[in-house]
């Protein structure tokens, strides 16, 4: 068996220098190749992720992903949108979002809550949560 293609990840990042932090993570995860594209546009997403899908055979994209960060979420989510449209059938890799932090960070609140309480049958009200943080809870 050929060895296994290394670990790609496309960060697109909607502030002009796309984040450091995000960057250092994805390679203490495992990455092997950050492709860093910073001031993304919604129109520029297809042909960036075109060049991400179109380079390695079906069975080698599971070998490549694509993040979307930056500090505007709704931005973010434009983004995100973007990079879902430009997916062709089996031409497709894993995407995340986390623009500002906001998904990891509502996750953390999630678990948090998790920890004290079974969340199956639990009714939660949530006060406040009008920040990027909050509407994801």
């Amino acid at each position: 068996m050929p060895d296994a293609k290394p670990h790609v990840l496309l960060q697109l990042d909607s502030d002009p220098h796309p984040s450091v932090f995000d960057a250092i993570v994805a390679v203490d995860a495992g990455v092997d190749h950050v492709l860093r594209h910073g001031g993304v546009r919604p129109e520029e997403v297809r042909n960036l992720v075109y060049g991400a899908i179109f380079t390695r055979g079906v069975e080698d994209l599971r070998q490549t992903a694509v993040f979307v960060g930056g500090s505007d979420v709704t931005l973010g989510e434009r983004l995100l949108a973007e990079v879902r449209q430009a997916f062709l059938g089996p031409l497709r890799v894993s995407v995340m979002i986390d623009s500002a932090g906001a998904n990891t960070t509502a996750a953390a609140a999630v678990l948090a809550a998790a920890a004290h309480l079974g969340l199956s049958d639990a009714e939660v009200l949530v006060l406040g949560a009008s920040g990027t943080v909050g509407r994801r809870l």
